[in-house]
């Protein structure tokens, strides 16, 4: 039998309702929810596994720790903590990564009087393996809003593009890269947004029974714990403490225009299809491409319109042997291959001659 309950990571792309769902966990008796620790995303996997290994625990992981920063704000003070309990925490404990993350979680959530601890950060998302590594008894929830919705939001947060078609980009690939891992896990489970705000006692009491979690009523009064799960800096997170706005699901059907909606539609159709939501038109062919980064996307944004309205999409890879083109890589100097150097100017030449010949048509039309 469990000494304290199990802890919850909640996860799902941003604008999705993880901070909502966080501070309904953080109104449960048993959980407090704290602000993101971004910890699996901020420190490398090399660090992590480096740290626990360091003869002289635990200074390699205060350094880790101390370097934690969410929106500009040291996580440290955004747990109202310092290094030097931080320190003494960590002497306490085994060396590992789990006693890394719970020097910020754990007093925070005992300073509430809760034996239970939920972590939210939406882009760990990409790091589940991690996660699950480091905390193999853990709950994982994962959250899904429409991507028209989220993709749209998301333009609105500092750290994200201008473009919601590369958001929408980024959507995906988030959820392809956290399918590989919650496919075949036990110990998770997904909701939807839009059913978690028409009917939360319903929802949460599904979820908390998916996830072997006893369910409270007190979860649905969640404004005070909404405090604890935002800070100053994210002013975007303000209306967690509201009450609850159905009238926010699917704005995407009032505010976003055709070709958009349908051009994400394409984007995510495997997605929307496996959640229920409206999928888009159909998609006559796919074609794959390495890759398909947010700088790349908002270039040859144009094409991507163009040839969605033919039914053609064009998907991201990281696989360059499936890739039909090489059009961009974050990292592209470090291709010591010449063939993908080749590969990828060839990609970009075309990219390039799609958006000079789409542009001389328009100006002509």
């Amino acid at each position: 039998m469990e000494m304290s309950p199990p802890p919850v990571f909640i996860v799902g792309a941003p604008r999705s309702g993880t901070t909502l769902l966080a501070a309904m966990f953080g109104a449960h008796p048993l959980y407090a929810a704290g602000p993101e620790t971004q910890f699996f995303v901020k420190i490398s996997a090399h660090d992590l596994l480096r740290a626990p290994q360091d003869p002289a625990w635990p200074v390699e992981a205060l350094k880790r720790i101390q370097q934690l920063h969410t929106a500009g704000q040291s996580t440290l003070d955004l747990f109202e903590t310092d290094i030097a309990r931080v320190e003494a925490f960590l002497k306490s404990r085994e060396p590992s990564v789990a006693a890394m993350l719970e020097a910020l979680v754990v007093p925070f959530s005992q300073a509430r009087g809760k034996p239970g601890w939920v972590e939210k950060t939406p882009n760990h998302l990409e790091k589940l393996k991690l996660i699950r590594a480091a905390f193999p008894n853990a709950r994982i929830v994962r959250i899904v809003r429409d991507p028209r919705d989220a993709a749209a939001s998301t333009t609105r947060l500092p750290a994200f593009s201008d473009s919601i078609v590369a958001n929408a980009y980024l959507w995906r690939e988030w959820f392809d890269q956290s399918e590989r891992v919650l496919a075949n896990d036990e110990l998770s489970a997904t909701l939807r947004y839009e059913d978690l705000v028409a009917a939360p006692a319903q929802q949460l009491e599904a979820l908390c029974q998916a996830i072997q979690v006893p369910y409270s009523n007190a979860m649905l009064d969640y404004q005070s714990a909404a405090q604890d799960v935002s800070s100053k800096a994210e002013t975007w997170k303000k209306q967690v403490s509201s009450a609850l706005d159905p009238s926010r699901s699917f704005a995407w059907k009032k505010t976003m225009d055709a070709d958009t909606a349908e051009l994400i539609g394409m984007i995510c159709h495997e997605w929307l299809e496996r959640f229920g939501y409206e999928i888009g038109p159909e998609i006559r062919a796919t074609r794959k491409v390495y890759n398909m980064s947010a700088g790349f996307v908002e270039e040859f944004e144009p094409v991507l319109r163009l040839d969605a309205r033919q039914g053609l999409r064009w998907l991201g890879t990281f696989d360059l042997g499936e890739a039909e083109r090489v059009f961009d890589h974050p990292r592209y100097y470090r291709f010591g291959n010449p063939i993908k150097l080749v590969r990828l100017a060839a990609g970009r030449a075309y990219a390039r001659r799609r958006l000079r010949a789409l542009s001389k048509h328009e100006t002509v039309g």
